[in-house]
């Protein structure tokens, strides 16, 4: 009957205040199921100025219980006409108080909305004079809002003194194209990688704001969680050959959008849609930030369409050894056809560093780690991330004053960086100076309490005998296979022996897994004795010198205080200087008081003074 009318009359008013249709969907058939049983975002999310009172028509008429909705046209003009009234005389404020408007409500109106069958076609007779009355009435009041919107834009906003947190989440693939879900991470680490360049932002690293994955999601919570004043996300959607993607900016404090912006292209072009994005996010994303105009330029563009899908594709990989073999196939395919675009290089060192670090790729990949960071920086002196990742693996290649006068550098240069913290903390552990390695991760949890490659903290506050600390750490990273077998260490550490067995059980692909359930069920036997001996000569030859450290608690626990020692003198002499650690490990308790022992805290005290002396020598 005529009130569907005013349904359809409502979704023209919701494009009018919004500049986007109420439903959306790849065929007709989507469209009519969003129609019946899905809210449409809220109004005054995608356009804070909206008056509230105008939201609260707009979602009266689009009420699917059609006994709800709207009965008379005439209802509707009278609502309206008093909104005019009261904008008119002051009475209401010319733009919304968005405080009460949550971001991810559904309005009150439309919180218990029934699925109905399509209504019969429209009536024809039906009172048209009124209907075009609704009309120019809401035309005025639409005109009188874009004259707000006008003259809040003329008014520049004010740049803060001190750079202004945000955080990138993942996108929403609202479309059924599957083949597209890889989008949802790439998309927003190109926002975040073309935020990184404006000086007057602090991004968080998108590997941290990946773990928020998912809808219905409360962006105010996240945002406090985060610590970030603003948070960017979006949604894409696949219609027929043409790729929509909607970015938005959320104000956490104020719970409103700030800005919000659509672009459609040719969905198999994949470097058009960075170009696309690069544009939307320094004309119109920045300065709805406050940013002001000092983005700088990334020093590298992708050239290959191939080798960005590749790139693309490889990010949304997890870390776990087949998968990282994986992204790495992508990646080196990816540099082999556009050699000059420094973040595939970047994520290549990455893998590469994994590979070697935690599957079977040796000393080779530790090398091939180091180059393809090195070209990253050599294309993009100002790549923080390569530069982070490159220190680490100094480190680890026992050129620890290197590294830690480069830190030191990158944290006086990009003080509200977290991964410039993690990679100072980093070099500090393995030096010896626990206490400080303890501040500097707590200082990049403070600036970023969500990126997974902080987990490594949790070694600083083992030595420390923090435990508890340590639990944050290893959370940033749960249920990853690294967090497994280093929260069996930290329940094993408690006594409680159950808790350590099942989460142990958790693991079963290597020799790890094997050599622990042998501990478990039959310490003393021969075939746990023979994968004692299997998983010390294995991390024996890892170049990694914090590894060999951290197994030989493993090792000690199971009653094997001989191969123990051969793998704590190991690490001590690759220049890890556990001072602290060998002196309060629960695990090497049954080692201490013999004279062996005694020299080896010695050995690990020199290691450290040693450390101190030479990072305070001016850089050659």
């Amino acid at each position: 009957d005529a009130r569907s009318d005013l349904f359809s009359f409502g979704a023209v008013l919701y494009e009018m205040a919004t500049g986007d249709v109420p439903f959306h969907g790849e065929s007709s058939a989507v469209i009519c199921e969003a129609i019946m049983n899905r809210a449409p975002v809220p109004v005054v999310r995608l356009n804070h100025l909206v008056p509230v009172k105008l939201e609260d028509i707009i979602n009266k008429a689009l009420e699917k219980d059609s006994g709800l909705r709207y009965q008379h046209a005439s209802e509707m003009r009278g609502d309206l006409q008093r909104l005019k009234r009261d904008t008119d005389t002051g009475r209401i404020a010319l733009s919304a108080d968005t405080s009460s408007a949550g971001i991810s409500t559904v309005p009150a109106s439309s919180s218990q909305h029934s699925a109905v069958t399509p209504p019969p076609p429209p009536v024809q007779k039906r009172s048209r004079g009124r209907l075009i009355e609704v009309v120019v009435t809401v035309a005025i009041l639409v005109l009188a809002i874009v004259f707000w919107q006008f003259k809040e834009r003329a008014t520049p906003a004010a740049i803060s003194a001190g750079q202004k947190t945000i955080a990138v989440l993942p996108f929403q693939n609202i479309g059924s194209n599957a083949d597209l879900d890889f989008l949802r991470l790439a998309l927003p680490d190109e926002v975040a990688t073309a935020l990184t360049y404006v000086r007057s932002l602090s991004i968080r690293p998108f590997a941290t704001t990946s773990k928020y994955n998912g809808t219905n999601l409360d962006l105010q919570q996240i945002g406090h969680e985060m610590h970030v004043a603003n948070i960017v996300t979006g949604h894409y959607l696949k219609e027929g050959d043409q790729l929509q993607i909607t970015l938005e900016a959320i104000d956490v404090e104020n719970n409103r959008t700030l800005w919000r912006d659509t672009m459609t292209i040719a969905a198999p072009d994949m470097i058009a849609m960075r170009e696309q994005i690069t544009s939307k996010v320094r004309q119109g994303l920045v300065p709805a930030l406050g940013a002001g105009s000092d983005a700088a330029e990334g020093a590298t563009r992708p050239k290959n369409e191939e080798a960005y899908d590749l790139y693309l594709r490889s990010i949304s990989l997890p870390h776990d050894p087949q998968p990282n073999k994986d992204a790495i196939a992508m990646l080196e395919r990816a540099v082999g056809l556009d050699p000059n675009y420094a973040p595939a290089w970047g994520y290549l060192g990455v893998r590469y560093h994994y590979d070697a670090a935690y599957s079977n790729g040796g000393l080779a990949m530790y090398s091939r780690s180091d180059s393809a960071l090195e070209r990253a920086l050599t294309l993009d002196p100002n790549y923080i991330f390569a530069e982070a990742w490159l220190i680490t693996n100094w480190v680890e290649q026992n050129r620890l004053v290197k590294a830690y006068q480069d830190a030191k550098d990158l944290v006086a240069r990009h003080p509200d960086n977290p991964q410039a913290h993690f990679a100072l903390a980093y070099v500090l552990r393995y030096g010896g100076d626990i206490e400080e390695s303890a501040k500097q991760c707590d200082a990049a949890l403070a600036i970023d309490s969500g990126d997974f490659m902080l987990r490594s903290c949790s070694f600083t506050t083992d030595q420390q005998g923090n435990y508890a600390r340590s639990l944050d750490f290893l959370q940033l990273d749960a249920g990853s296979l690294w967090a497994l077998a280093n929260l069996t260490r930290h329940y094993i550490r408690e006594g409680k022996m159950k808790e350590a067995r099942e989460t142990s059980q958790k693991r079963t692909d290597d020799i790890w897994a094997r050599t622990m359930k042998g501990c478990f069920d039959d310490p003393s036997s021969p075939a746990t004795f023979s994968s004692l001996n299997e998983y010390t000569a294995k991390e024996l030859a890892d170049p990694d010198p914090e590894v060999r450290y951290i197994v030989a608690a493993d090792v000690a626990a199971c009653g094997q205080p001989d191969l123990a020692m051969k793998l704590l003198k190991s690490s001590v002499a690759g220049h890890y200087c556990a001072y602290t650690g060998l002196q309060t490990e629960p695990l090497l308790a049954k080692l201490r008081g013999k004279p062996e022992f005694n020299q080896l805290i010695s050995d690990a005290k020199q290691c450290r003074d040693d450390f101190l002396a030479q990072r305070s020598q001016p850089s050659r």
